[in-house]
This record gives C-alpha cells, sequence and structure tokens, in this order.
C-alpha cells in the first residue's frame, strides 16, 4: 500500500515506491477544476518534484473525462457575487489567472522526473495545455479521448504554453485548427501525430484498472535503467524547448491578463453557464 500524503476529496496525493501520484478525482463534475483545484494541483506537482526516492510522476484522473478545464461555475469565473469594480481591475486578475498559471506552467515544463499521464478521457482548456507538457502520455481509448482548446469561445487566448506546445507536438495546421477555430482534436489524429505514446482500446473495463496498469507498465519500463541517465536526458530534450516555452508562457499572460482586464471572458463564461452559448464539441 502506498503512503497517502493527502485524502482530500478532489485531488489526491500518493507515493507508491519510486512513483508520485497525482488523482484527479471529481468524476461527478468530469474533473472540471476551479481556480484553488489549480492551484491544489500546482502544489502537489512541486511536491513530486522534491519528492526524495521518486523518479516517475503520474497524474492520473477517476470517472470518464481526464479534465473538462475550468469549472465555468466557479465564482472565481462567472461575474456574480463579486464587485464588479474587482472583476474588471488588473490587480484582481494578476492574483486569480496569472499568478496561478505561470505557476503551474512552470512547474510542468521544469518538473526534473518524468512526467506521464493516465489519460481516461477527453482533456480541455488549461487542463488540456497542462497535458501537453507531460513527457509522456497513455490513454485508455482512443475513440472516447480528444483535446479541445476552446479559448477562442471563451473569449481568451492560449495557457498553459499552449501556443508552443500545440504546434510542437502536432504541427502548424493541427494547432491552427485547435487554437484558431476552436475545433476538437480526435484521438485518432493525435496517435498519428505522435502526440500520444499508447492506447489501449477495449482492454479495460474501469478506469481503476486502466491508471493501475499504467503505473505498473511504467514502473517496469524504468526498472533497469540507470535513474539519473533518464533524468539528465529529460534535461537534454527540455532544453529544445526551453525559450519557445517560456516566451510562449509570458506572451500567453499578457495578453490573457488584457482580455480578462476587458471582461470578454467573463461575458462569455456567463453565457456558458446560462447555456446561450455552447462548447465546441
Amino acid at each position: 500500500m502506498g503512503l497517502i500524503k493527502d485524502v482530500g476529496d478532489t485531488l489526491t496525493y500518493e507515493v507508491r515506491g519510486r512513483v508520485a501520484i497525482i488523482t484527479l478525482n471529481q468524476p461527478e463534475k468530469l474533473n472540471a477544476l476551479n481556480g484553488e483545484q489549480y492551484l491544489q494541483l500546482a502544489k502537489y506537482v512541486e511536491q513530486a518534484d522534491r519528492e526524495e526516492g521518486t523518479i516517475l510522476t503520474l497524474i492520473q484522473s477517476t470517472g470518464r473525462y481526464f479534465s473538462a478545464g475550468a469549472n465555468i461555475a466557479d465564482k472565481g469565473i462567472s461575474n456574480s457575487d463579486y464587485d464588479m469594480a474587482d472583476l474588471f481591475s488588473r490587480e484582481y486578475w494578476l492574483d486569480k489567472f496569472v499568478s496561478r498559471n505561470v505557476y503551474l506552467a512552470d512547474l510542468f515544463h521544469n518538473h526534473t522526473k518524468i512526467l506521464a499521464a493516465a489519460v481516461n478521457g477527453p482533456a480541455i482548456g488549461l487542463s488540456a495545455a497542462l497535458l501537453a507538457l507531460c513527457d509522456l502520455i497513455y490513454v485508455k481509448e482512443e475513440a472516447k479521448f480528444f483535446l479541445l482548446a476552446p479559448f477562442a469561445n471563451l473569449g481568451l487566448v492560449a495557457e498553459g504554453a499552449a501556443s508552443a506546445t500545440l504546434f510542437l507536438r502536432l504541427g502548424w495546421s493541427k494547432a491552427s485548427e485547435a487554437l484558431l477555430l476552436a475545433k476538437p482534436i480526435s484521438g485518432r489524429d493525435l496517435n498519428n501525430l505522435g502526440f500520444i505514446n499508447k492506447t489501449y482500446d477495449g482492454q479495460f473495463k474501469t478506469t481503476e484498472e486502466f491508471n493501475t496498469h499504467v503505473h505498473d507498465e511504467l514502473v517496469q519500463a524504468f526498472s533497469h535503467l540507470h535513474e539519473q541517465s533518464i533524468l539528465e536526458n529529460k534535461q537534454l530534450l527540455k532544453a529544445n524547448r526551453d525559450t519557445l516555452i517560456n516566451s510562449a508562457t509570458t506572451r500567453e499572460l499578457v495578453k490573457g491578463l488584457n482580455k480578462w482586464v476587458e471582461g470578454v471572458p467573463q461575458q462569455r463564461f456567463s453565457s456558458l453557464h446560462q447555456k446561450e452559448i455552447k462548447h465546441k464539441l
């Protein structure tokens, strides 16, 4: 049995041998996260990076979605019950948006351990951007997986370095479809383009079985390797994207901050919450 560091309802952190496991655990909400939960995810990723004796950080979910992105019912997004002066101030969004997002993107990008994801279903928004910063991506069922970057539908711009990672991992054409048209990219396309390391179509009846198998397969994969070489090779690989990721994060956050101050995303999220407009699924 692993050592449970936190058994909160929505995110959990566990160390199991040489692996730190972070689980998104809100299946009834499709693992959509509010601001505080994204911040907790960041703290767990940072904790995993500092964990003594581990070589791998594995992010997994419960239910049928990896993560539906931002929780549009979150009071930090919709404009109900908040002072209007706050909702259109730079100070508010520097705190609620910029600081958290730069913290998240930096932690994922600069994670020193192997960063892997067991993907049980679709990934949307900021969660999809963070997924694109993982080293290894294992998908339960290709046909039930898609990646959606709905920023243009929300009156936002790319987040989490997605303007760089999607271009690097999918190529210009598919990255343009994803970001300019807010078009879902299918599991089939993602697999063909090399975004996915492996799929297990039809092999597992439950997400729990899938998560356990991915963990065990990864442990077996690195069990006879020289661990310091693994970490050094990761740093060599990462060095090739450092400049692109860091510059993309800065540009995204400045443009994103301006959009929040203009009030466009607040209105779009409110319209989504009221079902006046729909996600482009």
